[in-house]
């Protein structure tokens, strides 16, 4: 009964606490809100359009841009979604490379979501099926995803199984340490840089681009590929 969430922006906020009260105090169901918020200063952009019930479900489409050229699909939940948007813009400006940005408020939710769906289709063989809230949302099921979060890479992780996507989750698997949140982010290779990198490996793995540009941009951002994994330190 614990429903949890990673709001990035003020509006995704405000939308929760607002379905908790109601849940909670209004409904008096028997659950209680999980928030993990950071004390991180930026701006906040203006609310998107009727993403209201997709922000309580816990996945929305934060943007797009359509560049011709190779897709990407971009998730961040929480803070890290700014370094997810950074990393957009520098796929679309250095290599011309489109990208569709998800904010993924819960990645629970939205697996508890996709396990009740696939669980009423399984039992229910003459009926419709039913479509999952990512059925719903992520509606190309080629172009290669890249998560992001603060978490272990295995949080994310959760959802791949239900989609068809090549499906690449960083995280901050190892050891914690003490620093600079842009230090730890680099040190656990899940800041922009590093997605921009996972997104070019995943469409080099499609012959979408050559192996050539990749290599170029680990020199370009100064990538270190001879380190150790931090998931062992």
């Amino acid at each position: 009964n614990c429903v949890s969430y990673d709001p990035c922006f003020s509006y995704e906020l405000a939308v929760i606490i607002q379905n908790g009260l109601e849940r909670m105090i209004k409904n008096q169901e028997d659950v209680f809100y999980y928030i993990t918020i950071m004390n991180e200063n930026y701006q906040h952009p203006e609310m998107p359009k009727n993403i209201n019930k997709d922000i309580i479900k816990g996945i929305y489409k934060f943007s797009e841009n359509k560049t011709k050229g190779p897709k990407v699909q971009l998730m961040g939940s929480g803070v890290i979604l700014r370094e997810v948007i950074e990393a957009a813009h520098i796929l679309e400006k250095d290599f011309n490379i489109s990208s569709t940005i998800f904010s993924v408020t819960s990645f629970t939710e939205v697996r508890r979501d996709a396990l009740e769906v696939q669980r009423w289709n399984m039992l229910n063989p003459d009926k419709a099926e039913k479509k999952s809230v990512l059925d719903e949302i992520i509606i190309d099921l080629e172009s290669p995803i890249i998560t992001a979060t603060d978490y272990m890479k295995s949080f994310a992780e959760q959802i791949a199984t239900f989609l068809p996507n090549k499906f690449i989750s960083l995280g901050t698997d190892g050891f914690g340490r003490s620093d600079s949140r842009e230090a730890l982010r680099d040190f656990f290779e899940v800041d922009r840089y590093h997605i921009v990198i996972a997104a070019l490996k995943a469409l080099s793995e499609k012959k979408e681009i050559e192996k050539s540009v990749l290599l170029e941009a680990i020199k370009k951002y100064k990538i270190v590929n001879d380190k150790p994994n931090p998931a062992l330190m």
